[in-house]
């Protein structure tokens, strides 16, 4: 089971190597599991898709009509849209993930007890702080975070539900400047 749906976001020179292109034989063992979610900057629409040998695609349809229901229409077309129409705005929005990436990961690797280690895609920050619940006397990671919510104003979802309970996550997925005004907040919350 192979998930690329961050297959079309990687950076600073990284590429992207399916599993499934590897040899015909793992293409045949291979479920690769997609949808416009990410690529296409479609939340909330649901469209995903799976590919792979017809006796699974055909065995999992089965089973999935039978336990969720139908995509509205709109939702299919514009799926279509967007797999079959103008990929330009594809790499245009590579281009602002990388930029907002390469501009935040070295500000949040300068807050005191944060480690962060820079992603080759997708776009998420993923800091290690459990140095920094340390500093600031907390351990739990929920804690933390409701501090940071409460006296910096930044919301962030914590690792626990990622398997990661000390690490919390960072979505680059929005302005540059309200990014660094977000890692700027937290940064003078775990100074003070």
């Amino acid at each position: 089971l192979a998930d690329d749906i961050y297959g079309r976001l990687v950076y600073n020179g990284n590429t992207f190597t399916p599993i499934s292109s590897l040899s015909d034989a793992i293409r045949k063992q291979t479920i690769v599991i997609n949808g416009v979610s990410k690529t296409y900057a479609m939340t909330g629409w649901r469209v995903g898709f799976a590919v792979g040998e017809p006796e699974i695609i055909s065995g999992m349809a089965k089973i999935i009509s039978q336990t969720t229901s139908n995509l509205t229409s709109v939702s299919q077309y514009a799926a279509i849209e967007a797999l079959t129409g103008d990929q330009s705005s594809i790499e245009e929005m590579r281009k602002a993930f990388e930029e907002r990436l390469n501009t935040i990961y070295p500000l949040l690797a300068e807050v005191p007890g944060f480690e962060v280690i820079k992603p080759q895609g997708a776009f998420y920050l993923f800091p290690y702080v459990k140095k920094a619940m340390e500093i600031k006397g907390y351990t739990d990671v929920n804690d933390f975070t409701n501090a940071i919510l409460e006296e910096a104003e930044v919301a962030l979802v914590t690792g626990a539900g990622f398997g990661a309970p000390e690490n919390i996550r960072l979505s680059y997925a929005t302005d540059l400047d309200i990014l660094k005004e977000a890692v700027r907040r937290i940064k003078a919350f775990m100074e003070k």
